[in-house]
């Protein structure tokens, strides 16, 4: 017989575990093995509405059938006595609810359910899915944006007629795997062509591999374009491809061919005949389907007098030659060039740095001897060093300021320092402006500067505006 002091002991332990079951953050139900409720905690009262008093001793199916519950996870535990989740929607909650058997001598016991709010989950999900969309839009916009500045410097900006011509000669010949020349001087643009070619051809899906021949040690070079087998030489873990091969079906383009070691003019030679490389070390040949563009800036004609270059590889080279003429005899482009290397800085920078005709018109006096790359690096310093948004004519000056004008200053009189005569000529420059004007405006747009800019140089060198176009005091 059950004294009452260990009554009252069960129900100290009674009332402690039900403390500890509404306690529980999650929602709990618990039935017999029949499906009949035995108890449920405050979270799932909380978390479904489903009053104690209501469900306790009745079984799932008629709560179920009464619509008290509109989901349950226990008779699918009854009938599999296995695990089972599903997910109820109650009162614009998702909730998860998982049951789990519990058996006493084989003989299923009990049957407790976790019900557990997934709603704010499932809407960080969701926002997740959405900012992981927008991430992936931003890179894609990114790529494309990163991609258009790659592109930028193999696109070809011409004006002239001679580079007009060159380039649809070029046109003409990229359909075919020919191969090519291109000789010029340093900085002309001989890989921009390279470049256009080769995306204009067959091959355009295929690789292009560039190589300097200039930048690579002698004692690496056969290596690096042949490839070698393992253990060919000290350091040669494993086989490696060389070049040629990585651009089979492509295109190959050999800058600075005249600085090609003799030796390897002849292994060249033996490519460009069989169309086929050996790997050093490796005792089998491999073919190789590549087109080759090779380009320098050196008289090959006088390196051959000289013994410096193989007469055989030169005419082998020299199938279809292009001669890029020098900026100084296409001075025309350097406008054009200018603006679009502005365009480019101040996109890759953010900037919106304007450039005026004065400074273009300086630019034109000067020979270039570095080519259009000496002109795309002295934009992107002027662009970096303008402290505001107009293109510094002191910075451009401080650069080419040694050079002998071709077109003659405003004045030339003796005892005039340099800022003198651009001054005076800046100043003849926005005179001659404002009188084809209507307005300043127009006479801005003209100029290429903006409103503010000219105002503050009308005002810098006290011209009479109104008088300059036209209107009366």
């Amino acid at each position: 017989m059950v004294s009452n002091i260990e009554k009252n002991s069960i129900k100290k332990q009674e009332r402690e575990w039900e403390k500890l079951f509404n306690a529980f953050y999650d929602g709990i139900w618990v039935t017999d093995g029949e499906g009949r409720t035995v108890m449920i905690n405050h979270a799932y009262e909380q978390l479904t509405g489903v009053k104690k008093e209501n469900v306790l001793g009745r079984l799932a199916h008629d709560l179920l059938n009464e619509g008290i519950l509109a989901q349950s996870a226990i008779p699918g535990v009854m009938e599999t006595h296995k695990p089972v989740t599903i997910i109820n929607k109650i009162n614009n909650k998702r909730l998860l609810v998982t049951g789990v058997p519990v058996f006493q001598d084989g003989n299923l016991y009990r049957i407790v359910c976790n019900v557990r709010d997934i709603t704010q989950l499932t809407d960080l999900q969701k926002e997740i899915e959405i900012k992981d969309e927008i991430i992936n839009h931003y890179e894609s916009e990114i790529m494309k944006f990163k991609d258009t500045l790659n592109q930028i410097d193999s696109s070809p900006v011409i004006r002239t007629s001679q580079m007009r011509n060159l380039y649809e000669l070029a046109q003409h010949v990229s359909a075919t795997s020919s191969t090519i020349i291109i000789l010029g001087e340093s900085g002309v643009g001989k890989e921009v062509l390279a470049n256009w070619i080769h995306q204009n051809s067959p091959r355009r899906d295929k690789p292009l591999i560039k190589i300097n021949c200039s930048a690579i040690p002698e004692s690496l070079i056969e290596a690096e374009l042949f490839g070698y087998e393992q253990g060919a030489f000290t350091g040669a873990n494993k086989r490696k491809a060389g070049l040629f091969e990585m651009a089979d079906k492509g295109t190959i383009f050999l800058d600075e061919i005249g600085e090609l070691p003799l030796n390897m003019q002849s292994k060249l030679l033996r490519v460009l005949q069989e169309k086929e490389v050996q790997r050093v070390g490796g005792g089998k040949t491999i073919s190789i389907d590549v087109r080759i563009i090779s380009a320098t800036n050196r008289s090959l004609d006088k390196m051959i007098s000289e013994g410096l270059f193989r007469e055989d590889l030169y005419y082998r080279l020299n199938v279809i030659p292009f001669v890029m003429p020098p900026l100084r005899e296409r001075s025309e482009e350097i406008p054009i060039l200018a603006a679009h290397f502005l365009n480019q800085f101040n996109q890759m920078y953010q900037r919106q740095v304007e450039i005026g005709p004065v400074v273009v018109q300086r630019m034109m006096q000067y020979n270039w001897p570095g080519n259009v790359r000496e002109l795309k690096n002295i934009i992107e310093r002027l662009v970096v060093m303008s402290k505001d948004n107009q293109m510094s004519l002191d910075l451009l000056t401080d650069y080419i300021g040694k050079f002998k004008a071709s077109t003659p200053l405003a004045s030339n009189k003796p005892g005039k320092s340099l800022r003198d005569h651009i001054t005076n000529y800046e100043k003849q420059i926005i005179s001659e402006n404002l009188q084809k004007a209507k307005s300043i405006r127009q006479a801005a747009s003209v100029l290429g500067v903006s409103h503010s800019t000219l105002l503050r140089k009308i005002q810098l060198y006290k011209l009479d505006y109104r008088s300059l176009i036209g209107l009366k005091r």
